[in-house]
């Protein structure tokens, strides 16, 4: 779920990533938090995409932002 929270303010290389968690967490495993991704990966709540310098960075997928966006609209009606 940190995961998720973190990347709300846009994409997120590997190490800022951890970072991010840890600030939300406490101490996070990189073996626990790269196994986390890749199940949020396969549901396809987040994906990875190359940031500025050609290196792998993290997103919230396009499918988790609509879904949120017709939560949102749901409980505005």
């Amino acid at each position: 779920m940190w995961i998720l929270v973190a990347l709300r303010s846009g994409p997120l290389g590997a190490t800022r990533l951890i970072d991010q968690v840890r600030q939300l967490d406490g101490e996070v495993g990189p073996g626990a938090l790269f196994a986390a991704m890749a199940r949020l990966e396969r549901r396809g709540l987040i994906e990875p995409v190359v940031n500025g310098d050609g290196g792998r960075a993290y997103r919230l997928s396009q499918s988790w932002r609509a879904n949120q966006v017709a939560q949102t609209e749901g409980l505005s009606r």
